[in-house]
């Protein structure tokens, strides 16, 4: 017997489909026209941090993103210095300690950092801080957002849990996007 679609049901269909394109076309045009792997990450971890709700940002005027680390991305980040996010002007920040005068809204944590990350994920397990990096087994170890690498696109997994229990709340379109979303 022939399956027969009803027009509701495939422009429904349609609708959810076309409402998908438009998050990756302005995950990648948010910056410009990424040319390279580095600038599609920063594109990305610029619209990650769109797409997420922090508990407050009152009496601030800046949003830090804060780089630990030496990574191939860092010099595509830097390029989102002085953008608009949330309200206010991001400032990108790189750090060689971890300490408690610098706040930051979410941190970058470069490759060369791999060694260090189960003690930089616990530093910033009971703040409201977004931790992203490229390591392998990222979100496994307790970080919240972790590109990979599938063929030669580049994708991301995220630990929900771990974000919710730093009050942090990921949108449903960024968490529909996702690889893998570890609850």
């Amino acid at each position: 017997m022939p399956i027969i679609f009803s027009r509701k049901w495939i422009r429904s269909k349609l609708l959810l489909i076309t409402s998908f394109l438009w998050i990756p076309l302005a995950l990648h045009a948010s910056i410009g026209l990424a040319k390279t792997e580095q600038d599609i990450k920063a594109a990305y971890l610029y619209n990650f941090m769109k797409f997420i709700v922090w508990p407050s940002f009152e009496g601030q005027s800046e949003f830090n993103l804060c780089v630990i680390g030496d990574d191939p991305s860092n010099e595509a980040i830097k390029m989102l210095e002085s953008k608009q996010l949330h309200n206010l002007k991001l400032h990108v920040e790189y750090l060689y300690t971890l300490n408690n005068n610098t706040k930051c809204h979410a941190v970058f944590i470069g490759e060369s950092e791999n060694k260090f990350i189960d003690k930089i994920i616990k530093f910033y397990s009971d703040t409201p801080t977004l931790t992203v990096s490229s390591t392998d087994g990222f979100i496994h170890r307790g970080g919240m957002i972790g590109f990979i690498t599938l063929g030669n696109i580049i994708r991301f997994d995220i630990n929900l849990k771990q974000a919710r229990d730093t009050q942090l709340s990921i949108s449903s379109k960024l968490l529909e996007l996702a690889n893998q979303v570890e609850q």
